[in-house]
């Protein structure tokens, strides 16, 4: 990393506070001169250099509004922006590429943090407005909002009583869609959703399914990116098997709790919510260290898995760290056996942080139309007051057998251990076991390609497992890579919340009262059972009808 170099004071700044003697001010003249010029011969020896052309500029932009709006802050601005060229230029000349790259990164963001302001001073943003933009403009927003699309750095449309009319939704770890599935296609919530993955195979589905998911590492990208400033809910599922029971459980080894532990109280002070009561507004400066040296220490895990649960503050906080975020909802999903330890920390951090309500259940999907499927689930509000939709059903919502499921006829068996590999011992597969068809299913796994029935072997589609979990038969479930993806697709099922679920869980945080109803509807049309209700018509359902008609109007 090169020196920051300065090149002299302004007018009235601390040379004059000195009042140094004639001979120590001829030095620091004979200084201040001898840096200017090594200053100049660096700018000219670096001049061409993409780098130091971006932080030029950004230089421009903030002199000028310096000049055209003056005060101590401006003045400030564009003192940095000066001096961020001479820096820049020093660098490429010795040769310091990390801080040239950091400081272009860094000019080109207030370059287009300055085009964002000059384009929302210019009237109301609209859609047609966006789309109109000229190349250069739209190709500096896109890189500023990249991976979110650019209209997500402009405000929300709110109505007249300041309700944002479409809110928006990110969700990490999004998977093959449970939990857009649930918002979309059972609430029919009407939410602006982009969800993120690192899996190729779930991305394709997700995308074949209709819904906007940047493939991508959620640990690689940055939580205070500008374009999250006005996400409403963010929702994330890590991955659970550094958790689950079924598995190693390397997640819940006390060695990798206490590091867990230790990472979820950094980034409490990584954001600057970390408690300080000598502080006007009850927190510590920001800690200074950046997100990925929050995360470093998760490098010693032995299931990188288990680490993935931090990025469960690590965003949140990141979000609320920006100035102006208005993120009010946190939804987590986990195993059932994620240890106290880490829910508790995770919690005393979002409280710490502003959200006022938290609130844990284990939920299991076969009391909402599903198959067997326990899972822990976490919420927590900014808001003062309490949700007050419950998400349990009045009366447990009747799950499909296993064989109404999958077309088979009553009285059949079948076996859940699949390919799985052979005990030399036993002489039978290790793990599995045997079922009764004409009860709801197992919890799904990623072996479910393989069960089959005990007499004649038959086994069961990639449809059946999706329809298990609570998709749409119909459901586009896409491999991407070599070979057929069997196991691929059969685990994207098996990683998924379960709709049915998600629908309950958003119902409570999103205020909808018929969330049950709905559920039930989307159960009985699934499976063509009878599930104890129907939905109610549409306009019984408009719960504001006697309410003043909203308006549209600009955030």
């Amino acid at each position: 990393m090169g020196d920051t170099r300065t090149f002299g004071a302004p007018a009235g700044g601390m040379l004059s506070l000195f009042r140094p003697t004639p001979s120590v001010s001829v030095d620091i003249a004979a200084d201040a001169a001898e840096q200017e010029a090594e200053d100049a011969a660096a700018v000219t020896a670096a001049a061409g250099h993409p780098a130091l052309t971006e932080c030029q500029s950004a230089a421009a932009p903030l002199t000028e509004y310096a000049d055209l709006n003056p005060s101590e802050e401006t003045d400030e601005w564009a003192y940095r922006a000066v001096e961020r060229i001479t820096e820049c230029a020093h660098a490429v000349v010795e040769g310091h590429e990390e801080r040239v790259e950091e400081l272009a990164h860094e000019a080109r963001g207030e370059r287009a943090a300055i085009a964002l302001g000059r384009f929302e001073d210019r009237g109301t943003v609209t859609a047609e407005r966006i789309a109109a933009l000229d190349e250069e403009t739209r190709s500096l927003l896109d890189w500023y909002a990249r991976p979110f699309p650019i209209e997500w750095l402009f405000a929300p449309e709110r109505d007249t009583f300041g309700r944002i009319l479409r809110k928006r939704v990110i969700v990490l770890f999004h998977g093959p869609g449970g939990l857009s599935l649930g918002l979309r296609d059972i609430l029919g919530a009407d939410v602006d959703i982009i969800g993120i993955d690192l899996d190729g195979g779930a991305v394709a589905t997700a995308t074949a399914a209709g819904f906007r998911v940047v493939h991508a590492d959620v640990t690689a990208l940055d939580p205070e990116n500008p374009a999250l400033q006005y996400v409403s809910i963010i929702a994330l599922t890590p991955p659970c098997q550094a958790f689950t029971p079924s598995g190693l459980g390397k997640g819940r080894y006390t060695a990798s709790v206490d590091v867990i532990l230790n990472v979820i109280l950094e980034a409490g002070a990584a954001a600057g919510f970390a408690p300080w009561e000598h502080s006007p507004t009850g927190y510590a400066p920001r800690s200074g260290d950046t997100w990925d040296e929050v995360r470093a220490p998760l490098a010693q895990l032995e299931d990188p898995r288990a680490g993935l649960m931090a990025e469960v503050i690590i965003w949140p906080l990141g979000m609320l760290a920006r100035p102006g975020g208005i993120l009010e909802c946190v939804m987590v999903e986990q195993s059932s056996a994620l240890p106290r330890r880490i829910e508790d920390a995770l919690f005393e951090q979002l409280t710490q942080a502003g959200w006022h309500t938290t609130e844990a259940w284990t939920l299991d999907a076969v009391t909402y139309g599903g198959s067997h499927r326990k899972r822990r689930f976490m919420t927590a509000h900014r808001g003062a007051e309490e949700p007050v939709v419950d998400l349990t059903p009045a009366e447990p919502i009747p799950a499909p057998t296993f064989a109404e499921v999958v077309g088979w006829s009553t009285g059949r068996v079948y076996l859940t251990r699949g390919h799985r590999p052979v005990d030399p011992a036993t002489g039978r597969a290790k793990g599995g076991g045997s079922r009764s068809a004409d009860l709801p299913s197992t919890c799904v796994t990623a072996t479910a390609y393989g069960w089959a029935d005990s007499e004649t072997g038959e086994t069961i589609t990639q449809s059946d497992i999706g329809r298990l979990v609570g998709f749409p038969g119909d459901y586009p479930w896409t491999h991407v890579g070599r070979g057929r993806g069997v196991r691929n697709v059969a685990q994207q099922a098996a990683d998924a919340v379960c709709p049915m679920v998600a629908a309950a869980v958003f119902g409570r945080i999103l205020g909808d009262e018929n969330w049950e109803a709905k559920t039930r509807a989307y159960v009985r049309e699934l499976y063509g059972i009878d599930t104890g209700a129907t939905v109610t018509e549409l306009e019984q359902l408009d719960l504001i009808a006697e309410e003043p008609e909203p308006t549209s109007a600009a955030a």
